[in-house]
């Protein structure tokens, strides 16, 4: 074993000094299942690791209409970091999504009752929810700091677009409005929210 070489570049073991005569995973793979030896292929480890954090930022950019109410975010900018990325692709699929999860709670999704306690947003007719039309492609911003709490370095990142979204949208609304002394808006900050805030300051 000792005289046995990983070209990892290549994918294959050779003997050292020998590289012509070297086998790829597959084939040893192949050959031990043929002998009845594929036993020897297998390992067995058992790892405890402690809990991850990982951090980030989130910045949205919005434009409100004062005399209607609606709000239109212009940009959102989400930073994360999640330690060492295994897959890029899946991650920055973790952050689009939570992203929008979190814009839409922010700006559209709410459950209505009438007088009588009866529900009246309960199918996606009446329930806000918004399409791609409404939303604008964000920045998301991959940092990676592996912690040291596992070999891989990799941390948690599959709430982190929905956690940061949501309050930075929020906040950036009661930015844009703070000059008219609105201090407090009830999410989500849809037209009707955003009025009625802005006459209770004005009053």
């Amino acid at each position: 074993p000792a005289d046995i070489v990983l070209d990892e570049a290549a994918g294959r073991l050779h003997v050292a000094g020998s590289p012509a005569t070297g086998m790829s995973w597959a084939e040893l793979a192949g050959r031990a299942a043929a002998d009845g030896r594929s036993d020897e292929l297998q390992a067995e480890h058992e790892f405890q690791a402690g809990p991850t954090f990982p951090f980030g930022a989130h910045v949205a950019v919005v434009e409100v209409d004062t005399e209607t109410g609606r709000v239109e975010l212009q940009r959102f900018v989400a930073v994360d970091d999640a330690g060492t990325l295994i897959n890029p692709i899946v991650a920055q699929g973790q952050i689009h999504g939570g992203v929008a999860t979190g814009v839409a709670q922010a700006l559209y999704e709410d459950f209505v009752y009438d007088e009588d306690g009866t529900p009246v947003t309960s199918t996606f007719l009446s329930y806000a929810l918004p399409s791609a039309a409404e939303l604008p492609s964000w920045e998301a911003i991959e940092m990676e700091t592996p912690t040291p709490a596992n070999a891989l370095g990799a941390k948690g990142i599959g709430e982190s677009g929905t956690i940061g979204a949501t309050p930075a949208v929020h906040n950036a609304v009661l930015d844009a409005l703070a000059p008219y002394g609105v201090r407090h808006v009830d999410l989500p900050c849809n037209g009707e929210n955003v009025w009625r805030a802005l006459r209770e300051a004005q009053g």
